[in-house]
């Protein structure tokens, strides 16, 4: 496999598809090319659909019945922020606000692989309260003063649920892909 191959494969893994390399759809609609294909990760968490979305805890086919469960690994963000890690050597963080979920990315080195590097995709549970606080707080509709200071107290609130996020990252078995049940944990790369 060539470089341009690798780095396709690479891009496909994390649900994007290059312009020279768009799949091949035959009379039905169904994606003959073998990027975007369901599958599923080491830990069995996630599995990647034709759409170049993910969900956590069961196939692309059951994320399609329940929207708040899937959201497109390419949607923009709301907020972004970014740091790098004081307690690990060489990891850097990227901390999203995409449709009021928080969604961590987690970048570490890796001796294998093209890009010597490993990346974690951290969401909150669904069942946990870190799920629904950006939620609630978009849908509330308060007093001027409250909607003032609504796009500051959002980007606090990402920084703390971050911080939430990663030491709960930290607290789990990478190598076994076992986390704490506050969160669900992708490997991308």
């Amino acid at each position: 496999m060539n470089l341009d191959d690798q780095l396709a494969e690479l891009l496909a893994r994390l649900g994007v598809i290059l312009e020279d390399d768009e799949p091949a759809h035959d009379g039905d609609g169904a994606d003959s090319s073998e990027h975007g294909k369901s599958g599923t990760s080491p830990g069995g968490q996630t599995a990647i659909s034709p759409s170049g979305r993910f969900t956590f805890g069961g196939s692309a086919a059951h994320a399609a019945e329940d929207e708040n469960s899937e959201i497109a690994l390419s949607a923009p963000p709301e907020v972004s922020l970014f740091q790098t890690s004081r307690e690990h050597y060489g990891v850097f963080y990227r901390l999203d606000l995409v449709a009021a979920l928080p969604h961590l990315r987690i970048f570490m080195p890796d001796d294998e692989g093209a890009l010597k590097m490993r990346c974690y995709l951290v969401r909150a549970a669904p069942h946990t309260p870190l799920h629904d606080w950006f939620v609630r707080a978009r849908e509330h509709d308060g007093s001027p003063a409250y909607e003032d200071a609504r796009d500051a107290a959002r980007q606090h609130l990402l920084f703390a649920t971050g911080e939430l996020m990663k030491r709960l990252f930290w607290g789990g078995d990478i190598e076994r892909m076992s986390f704490p049940a506050e969160i669900e944990v992708l490997r991308l790369v």
